[in-house]
């Protein structure tokens, strides 16, 4: 068993493009949507920022004590502040649970 350290980072560019595309390639169904290079368009272009609701965090699992902390596994994920944008908005349930004294 590898020992292995958990980071989490808020900007793709913190992590190394070569390393986290490595993990892609070897996936047998990789999607465009998780290339590194998206994900930092994203995060570039103020799609995907807090401004928009949509904060970032980026976790890797690294080698412990391998030269240069090999990535072993990575996976993104957003943080949401709001609904909008969703493809099913919940305001007329959270209305109904309001109404009836309920939270939701």
């Amino acid at each position: 068993m590898t020992a292995a350290d958990i980071r989490v980072f808020d900007d793709i560019a913190q992590i190394d493009p070569t390393a986290w595309n490595a993990l892609l390639d070897a996936q047998p169904s990789a999607t465009l949507f998780m290339r590194h290079e998206y994900l930092l368009a994203l995060q570039a272009s103020g799609s995907a920022a807090p401004d928009t609701g949509w904060s970032a965090r980026f976790i890797g699992l690294f080698e412990r004590n391998s030269p240069g902390a090999r990535l072993l596994a990575a996976c993104p994920l957003y943080l949401k502040a709001h609904s909008y944008g969703e493809y099913v908005f919940d305001w007329a349930w959270a209305d109904a649970y309001r109404r009836h004294g309920l939270a939701y």
